[in-house]
């Protein structure tokens, strides 16, 4: 009971958190600019969330090296796609290395940076999938954290198959993806109806927004991590002084191997 309650504190305390950061919202320009701009605090952050959540899983990959094959190698899939994510939300260094002269592909970037996702093919009037990164981020965030784990919880035979094959992550850690997105939400309808709480000549009211948006799903997608790999550790020490294996529940719990089917193979 313990252990609940602190885990319930903590997300209290992490939903508050997430609500703090549309604060500079109603700043001064000169502080959103801090905040929110390129190179700014959210996307230097969000940037090392990313960059923690990949060490998390190749952490994950080598220290768990009785899971099946095919969680691992999710686990060193998810690691990838978070190491590039954070790369290209840092522009892979281009302002801090000073590789300017190196980015050869400035001429079909919409924003002349050395990233993937701002070429013409994926922005713009020539892109080829009708979503941009953001949404994806989006879409991702709320199928990662929350409703793959939901169905799961929902249907248990869908659990039993997944989980000893792809990272399943804690269904209440989910709550801090809808909690950005109800902030997010909630400053771009309250923003325009009160023009003085937003005192920025230049940038627009959605262009702040979603940079604390990003950084509130990579916040959740780090603690998904964190809170996944927890409970999993804690299920292999259980193995260990037991030596019967247990197997996690979408919500951290430690459970019989046969309940809920995600164990070590042997």
């Amino acid at each position: 009971m313990k252990r609940y309650k602190s885990r319930a504190a903590f997300l209290i305390i992490a939903i508050v958190f997430l609500g703090l950061t549309y604060l500079p919202l109603l700043a001064s320009e000169t502080t959103l600019d801090v905040f929110a701009r390129e190179d700014g605090i959210f996307e230097n952050l969000t940037a090392v969330y990313l960059l923690v959540a990949s060490v998390v899983f190749v952490n994950g990959f080598f220290r768990f090296r009785k899971s099946s094959w095919l969680l691992r190698w999710s686990y060193l899939g998810l690691a990838l796609l978070f190491f590039v994510g954070a790369g290209e939300e840092i522009s892979w260094g281009e302002r801090i290395f000073k590789w300017n002269d190196h980015n050869y592909i400035r001429d079909i970037n919409v924003q002349g940076e050395l990233t993937l996702h701002n070429l013409k093919y994926f922005q713009g009037e020539e892109a080829v999938i009708p979503l941009n990164t953001s949404q994806l981020l989006l879409v991702f965030a709320f199928v990662f954290t929350l409703i793959l784990p939901l169905v799961c919880r929902l249907f248990p035979k869908v659990g039993r198959f997944l989980t000893p094959i792809f990272p399943v992550m804690p269904l209440d850690i989910g709550v801090l993806t809808v909690a950005t997105y109800v902030f997010q939400k909630a400053m771009l309808r309250i923003l325009p109806l009160f023009p003085g709480l937003y005192q920025h000549p230049s940038m627009p009211i959605p262009q702040g927004v979603h940079e604390m948006r990003e950084h509130g799903f990579t916040f959740a997608l780090l603690v998904s991590a964190i809170f996944y790999f927890s409970a999993k550790r804690d299920a292999k020490k259980a193995e260990d002084s037991s030596g019967s294996p247990g197997a996690l529940t979408s919500t951290g719990a430690l459970l019989p191997l046969s309940v809920e089917g995600e164990g070590e193979k042997g």
